[in-house]
């Protein structure tokens, strides 16, 4: 599969990347690999924080940029890469998007914005594909023909989140509901908090709020290993059975000082 399109264009990276950031599981699944950026603005020669990703999907995938407008009570979410649906409780936001053409997508217009920003000033970019291991998928599997995907993270989040925040723990609920149909990373950010989320298995998820002095080039692969406290809701949030589904299930890795290693008990 494949996944996102930039939010922003990333002006300068005349100051070098620290790598130091990032995430959580696997490898690329082909030679047609995206690669995701972020740039924490300690890093940046004009303070702002960048983040997005190229698509590499093939020579040429046509796109169009729209706006879709607030909706009321009742909008229903829906894709044909799954069985998900989502019905808002609550006004949807006007965002602004970049979608794959319709001629993509057996005609719909509303598949797969991947990225985009929303009234409220909430943007993403949707999505980085990754993999889990053997364990994860025995204990865990991801069910292609059900659950939440890139078809429409992008609009969940755009249409129903005030703050990042909120679009990270809408995500969260809505995989612990109905699982995923693939393993994907995504970037939610708004003024104050940027924030990477990565499905780790089916119902397995973790979102981890990026600092301003990291930096991260990532090409398609998940397992670079980033120290994250799963008791710290500020900084950190994530599915309930994170630790104790695969200590239950016998495949749990642990760092040397004895904390629970999320790339490697979920990444290939």
């Amino acid at each position: 599969m494949r996944k996102t399109h930039p939010v922003n264009a990333l002006k300068k990276l005349g100051i070098g990347l620290a790598f130091g950031a990032a995430t959580i599981m696997s490898m690329p699944t082909s030679a047609l690999a995206c690669t995701q950026i972020y740039m924490g603005k300690n890093y940046t020669a004009d303070g702002n924080t960048y983040y997005g990703r190229a698509e590499d999907f093939g020579k040429r995938y046509l796109k169009h940029y729209g706006i879709e407008p607030a909706h009321e009570p009742g909008f229903k979410y829906s894709s044909i890469e799954s069985a998900f649906e989502y019905t808002s409780n609550k006004p949807t936001y006007r965002y602004s998007y970049v979608r794959d053409h319709p001629s993509n997508w057996m005609g719909r217009t509303d598949a797969y914005s991947e990225a985009g920003i929303n009234e409220k000033g909430v943007s993403c970019s949707a999505t980085l594909s990754t993999s889990y291991n053997e364990e994860a998928d025995a204990a865990d599997r991801i069910d292609e023909k059900v659950g939440l995907g890139e078809y429409s993270y992008g609009s969940i989040i755009l249409g129903e989140s005030a703050t990042a925040r909120e679009g990270v723990e809408l995500l969260g609920r809505l995989i612990d509901d109905q699982g995923v149909c693939t393993n994907d990373q995504i970037i939610i950010a708004d003024n104050n908090e940027t924030w990477l989320f990565a499905t780790l298995s089916a119902h397995q998820w973790i979102a981890m709020k990026l600092a301003d002095d990291v930096a991260s080039l990532n090409p398609n692969i998940g397992s670079l290993n980033y120290d994250v406290d799963l008791d710290d809701p500020e900084n950190c949030l994530h599915s309930e059975g994170i630790e104790s589904m695969p200590v239950e299930k016998g495949f749990a890795k642990y760092s040397a000082d004895g904390k629970f290693d999320v790339a490697q008990t979920y990444g290939e």
